[in-house]
């Protein structure tokens, strides 16, 4: 599906092209914003309208977002102060695998 484009016109001229509106809502997958003197509306095509409609009733279910908050967040990489944390982790953790093995070799000395 192609990426929509929003175009705009006033009330009096979309009347006067109200087919040709509807067609390119249709073909190009675009809205239409239409503006009047005192309101503002958007044309768009059924199919556009009826997906935005499954949408809305689908992130209305509290279980859905949960799950698309955590697939988010699985999907983010890490920021860069977890980065930090991880390394000066790995980092404090070699040090005291170094000890371990000094006195294991010192252990085997006195053997």
């Amino acid at each position: 599906m192609e990426s929509t484009a929003v175009s705009a016109t006033t009330v009096k001229s979309a009347r006067k092209r109200l087919g040709s509106l509807v067609r390119e809502v249709n073909d190009a997958t675009i809205a239409v914003a239409i503006t009047g003197k005192r309101d503002q509306a958007v044309l768009i095509s059924l199919e556009r309208y009826t997906a935005l409609q499954e949408a809305t009733f689908l992130l209305r279910s509290p279980e859905l977002m949960d799950s698309l908050r955590r697939q988010a967040e699985r999907s983010l990489p890490a920021p860069a102060s977890a980065t930090a944390a991880a390394a000066a982790t790995t980092t404090a953790a070699g040090p005291r695998r170094a000890r371990g093995r000094k006195k294991n070799k010192a252990s085997k000395r006195k053997k």
